[in-house]
């Protein structure tokens, strides 16, 4: 007997309802009790806790607050969240050649940027003159210090991808105006100043397309194993020119093509999150070997920099060609030539640290240049020079070198439609101001007080309207005006008793 077509329209409304229950039900089985082990996201995510109704309170409810803390930890927690994820991204990618991983953009030829390098190449992050023509002044005064005492700095540019791979930025990238970038004016004056420096970036400009393998990658950020162990050997040979000494030799045996992708030949990559690899052109892996003997040189150093360094560590440069090496990670971490990492920078004697080195590296690569050297050359001549640091040049620092800081910085000025030195002038002056109120005995010079004076005068509008009547009267600038009415106030309050 044929079943009717009344009982294969039931079967099928069942099958779905049991397909749809199915969906519903194993994300939150998944989620409480883990039945698949699913592949973990790779990148930095902020860790929520697990929802709980327990932690329920009137207040938040009202405010809308639980139910928005509520959802964001669920939304975290829900099974297969991070398979979910990666099938999104995937689609992203394939249909649409997105990326949905934070600060990623794909060039031509599915090549994979950094946002940050392509903004510091185009002179998107540019933050002044002003800036580099006072690090390059102190640097200079810092060398010479250090050569007294018969140490050397050496400045070191690292290649960025951005402008090494300008011609494969995406269009939106590519049809961008370029103007003065941090890099272009900082190399620029180091060398004008009589900094020792080391352009590997124009380096690998110079030899681009010239290679037998790839200098970068074209799924990761870094320069690639090979490209690293190029820029090692121009290191050295710097070094051995600049200080008169015979270092070990550096010679590449061979260059391996490796079935699988050394990291962090595949870091953005990796970040993207994806299902499926993306299909990329193969790097090379040198095979390195150093000659030593008793003829050999090899001089104590100390590194500040960034990632680019670790390619170094991985093929054991550091610690072949140097009797010891620190890395100091961001001015931050510290990692010795063995790998090891015995604690932070800031809990060391600098002093002592300094004269305990022979050769001291500040090597930095494009996308940090408005950050240089991390509050390192600051330190090195506040060491040796100790004396008045203008407050204001003081938080414009930290804010440069503040990432999340910086990054709002930039954000603002665009929306705002000013300058980037513009708009971190203006935070350092608030940030000034609020420092100089929560803590006076900090500023006590005249310098100081005339500066927070006329912060004062300039943040209240009915008075910088009697300023400028003034400025009319006396016809001199409303800047002037702001001067003289600071300094009246100064010798008002701290001299008339004298």
């Amino acid at each position: 007997m044929k079943r009717s077509s009344g009982d294969n329209h039931s079967w099928f409304k069942y099958f779905l309802f049991t397909v749809v229950m199915l969906f519903m039900i194993l994300p939150v089985l998944q989620g409480k009790f883990g039945l698949v082990d699913e592949k973990k996201l790779t990148g930095a995510f902020n860790t929520l806790k697990e929802p709980d109704f327990g932690e329920f309170k009137w207040k938040s409810w009202f405010e809308g607050t639980f139910q928005e803390d509520y959802n964001s930890r669920l939304e975290q927690h829900i099974g297969f969240r991070n398979s979910l994820v990666r099938v999104n991204n995937q689609l992203s990618y394939s249909i649409f050649r997105q990326a949905n991983a934070e600060g990623v953009v794909i060039g031509k030829n599915n090549e994979l940027f950094e946002i940050d390098y392509i903004r510091e190449y185009l002179g998107q992050y540019y933050v002044g003159d002003t800036v580099w023509r006072d690090k390059a002044a102190k640097l200079k005064a810092v060398q010479d210090t250090l050569a007294g005492l018969g140490k050397t700095l050496v400045v070191i540019f690292e290649p960025g991808k951005g402008e090494f791979n300008s011609n494969l930025l995406p269009p939106n990238f590519a049809n961008a105006s370029k103007t003065i970038s941090n890099y272009d004016f900082l190399s620029r004056q180091l060398k004008k100043s009589g900094v020792n420096v080391l352009d590997l970036n124009r380096y690998f400009i110079s030899i681009k397309g010239k290679t037998e393998y790839p200098l970068f990658p074209q799924c990761g950020t870094h320069w690639s194993y090979y490209g690293a162990a190029l820029a090692a050997d121009s290191t050295l040979r710097y070094i051995e020119s600049l200080k008169g000494i015979d270092l070990p030799d550096m010679k590449i045996v061979r260059n391996e093509i490796l079935d699988t992708t050394r990291h962090p030949d595949y870091d953005i990559g990796l970040a993207m999150n994806l299902i499926f690899k993306i299909p990329h052109v193969k790097t090379a892996n040198p095979v390195i070997q150093f000659k030593q003997d008793h003829t050999k040189t090899k001089p104590r150093v100390l590194i500040v920099g960034d990632s680019f360094y670790f390619n170094w560590l991985n093929n054991r440069i550091p610690a072949e060609a140097f009797s010891s090496c620190d890395f100091w990670y961001y001015n931050k971490n510290i990692t010795r030539s063995d790998g090891s990492s015995p604690g932070e920078a800031s809990g060391l004697d600098l002093h002592s640290e300094i004269l305990g080195r022979d050769i001291i590296i500040i090597m930095i690569t494009g996308r940090f240049i408005h950050s240089f050297a991390w509050g390192f050359d600051e330190q090195l001549y506040d060491l040796f020079y100790p004396g008045y640091r203008d407050p204001i040049e003081f938080f414009s620092n930290k804010i440069r070198i503040y990432s999340d800081e910086f990054q709002r910085m930039y954000k603002e000025s665009v929306a705002m439609n000013i300058s980037l030195p513009d708009r971190i002038n203006q935070e350092a002056k608030f940030l000034f101001y609020e420092d100089a109120k929560n803590h006076p005995e900090k500023y006590t010079t005249k310098r100081d007080l005339v500066m927070i004076f006329e912060l004062g005068i300039r943040g209240t509008p009915d008075w910088m309207d009697e300023i400028k009547r003034k400025a009319k009267i006396n016809k001199i600038s409303v800047d002037e005006q702001v001067r003289t009415d600071a300094e009246w106030i100064y010798k008002d309050k701290y001299e008339k008793n004298k």
